[in-house]
């Protein structure tokens, strides 16, 4: 009986500390240092570490001079411990969950006239 209510504590206890599904894309290329506009908006260079927010489509710029610019339309599938109901699940268990992505681009040289 006593098994019991140490459970029940446990699981009361799990549910005041919820962990978190945490999302992000890694994006590198060839070369690096390729600037990284996502959805219009600057992140940075590559390599480069990027959080979002939902599993659907994302718009890609990669630029560096003295190469072809790459324009990508990428979508995030959201990976089965994501689903209802799992995913309310997930959201009470104390730990933090990573999903990441990895997209790699090679960038070609601009071709000289």
């Amino acid at each position: 009986m006593r098994t019991w209510y140490l459970f029940l504590l446990a699981a009361l206890g799990s549910a005041t500390l919820p962990g978190c599904i945490r999302s992000r894309v890694i994006i590198t290329t060839e070369p690096s240092g390729v600037d990284v506009t996502m959805n219009d908006m600057y992140r940075g260079r590559t390599p480069i570490t990027i959080p979002f927010g939902w599993y659907w489509y994302y718009d890609f710029k990669l630029e560096k001079e003295g190469y072809q610019k790459i324009e990508a339309r990428e979508r995030f599938h959201a990976p089965i411990w994501c689903w209802i109901p799992m995913d309310l699940i997930m959201e009470t268990i104390p730990l933090n969950f990573y999903d990441t992505k990895h997209r790699h681009y090679v960038l070609l040289p601009q071709e000289t006239p």
